[in-house]
């Protein structure tokens, strides 16, 4: 009996084997693209950050008592004497030691000397002014808003002292001090916006004759109208010369000094007793007077303004 031939795979057969294999390579292919680990990918850059850096703050700041866009040039008043209006400067905060008295000597222009009671060298800063031919004042210290400083008990005046204590620390200190001409206060910024306490002080600084000058620690201090209800001879501090400690700084305040002079034809300064200052003051001052301004007290700066 012969053999039986092979019979090879039906066609439908072997379309059915080619298309799984064909999903099954296309399923391996797959797998490899997805499952690539992502640390193998390239990463897009990030984005730079936009750094903004702060502006540098100014060594010293623009003073709010300045006047905008007002210059003085070498030029405006030279040769003119009392042209650019009259200065008086102040130098508060005298009485703990003498070592600057040797400027009151080598600056032959009127300065006031505003003095602390009952501290070492009061009286004896008080000779050296009146042998320099100074006009002397008693710098009063008076209750602040926020202070950090320590002081003797009852040496501040406080708004919440009874009137007679607060009349007794007055009495005191005005004694200390006889040859006086004028008060300033020493820090204030709380009792000079008190009303009654100031009204208290006021009838004992005119009861002596002698005038007063707000140095404006105070943004809604009373002095200005209480002095002129009482007719007492007041004052009032338009530039503070060095706040900042620096002679850049200290310099440009003469500038503004000289603005607010020439603005109004007068202006007053208060500086402090200090080695940097009373060198500056010593140098500027002689600027101030080529440029026309005129230096005098503060006595005859408030009788004349």
């Amino acid at each position: 009996m012969a053999k039986r031939k092979k019979i090879g795979a039906p066609k439908e057969d072997t379309k059915v084997v080619a298309v799984v294999l064909g999903l099954f390579a296309a399923a391996i292919i797959l797998f490899f693209i997805f499952s690539k680990p992502k640390e193998s990918r390239k990463e897009q850059p990030p984005l730079p950050v936009r750094v903004v850096e702060a502006t540098a703050p100014a060594k010293y700041n623009r003073p709010p008592e300045s006047l905008p866009s007002e210059t003085v040039s070498p030029e405006s008043f030279e040769g003119v004497p009392g042209s650019g209006g009259k200065i008086a400067i102040i130098i508060d905060d005298w009485g703990q030691t003498t070592a600057n008295c040797k400027y009151l000597r080598e600056i032959p222009e009127p300065l006031a000397v505003s003095i602390l009671p009952g501290l070492r060298h009061t009286k004896d800063v008080a000779d050296c002014a009146r042998a320099s031919h100074k006009l002397t004042m008693l710098h009063l210290p008076l209750e602040a808003l926020h202070n950090y400083d320590f002081y003797p008990p009852d040496y501040i005046i406080k708004t919440t002292m009874k009137p007679a204590l607060a009349s007794k620390i007055v009495d005191d200190d005005l004694d200390q001090l006889p040859s006086i001409q004028g008060v300033n206060n020493h820090m204030g910024s709380k009792a000079t916006e008190n009303r009654p306490l100031m009204k208290l002080i006021f009838k004992k600084i005119k009861k002596k004759g002698l005038f007063f000058v707000d140095s404006m620690t105070a943004p809604h201090t009373v002095c200005a109208a209480l002095a002129d209800e009482m007719g007492l001879a007041f004052g009032k501090r338009d530039v503070f010369l060095d706040n900042i400690n620096t002679r850049e700084a200290i310099t440009k305040q003469f500038v503004v000094l000289a603005q607010k002079a020439r603005h109004k034809g007068y202006a007053v300064a208060i500086g402090h007793d200090r080695h940097l200052t009373m060198q500056v003051i010593k140098d500027e001052v002689p600027w101030l007077e080529k440029q026309g301004f005129q230096i005098v007290s503060i006595k005859e700066l408030l009788q004349n303004k």
